[in-house]
């Protein structure tokens, strides 16, 4: 059965939202391609984006029967967005099967 992180903290500012997911917990759930250019990554974590891509990950965690983690929310005055998005070639299939090795 996969275990997921938890809790997991979802941060908000004025404008918007994220659930921070561990990448290796994307890759346990084998959503990395379903994950829209919205939601951001950088080498350890996933931003998802509230509106869309938070919901690819709860149908994912039903579809497994995997309980949702906790989730624990932060707001923040800024966020920062100049992260790579979901897409970014820097992001490529080698890199994902690096995390599933």
């Amino acid at each position: 059965m996969i275990e997921l992180t938890t809790p997991l903290p979802f941060i908000s500012d004025p404008g918007h939202g994220w659930l921070r997911v561990p990448l290796s917990d994307i890759v346990a759930l084998g959503i990395e391609s379903d994950i829209s250019p919205y939601s951001f990554i950088d080498r350890k974590f996933a931003y998802l984006e509230e509106d869309d891509d938070c919901a690819v990950f709860v149908q994912a965690c039903k579809a497994k029967n995997i309980p949702m983690p906790t989730i624990k929310e932060k707001y923040v005055e800024y966020f920062n967005r100049n992260r790579p998005s979901f897409g970014d070639p820097q992001f490529s299939s080698s890199f994902w099967n690096k995390l599933r090795s």
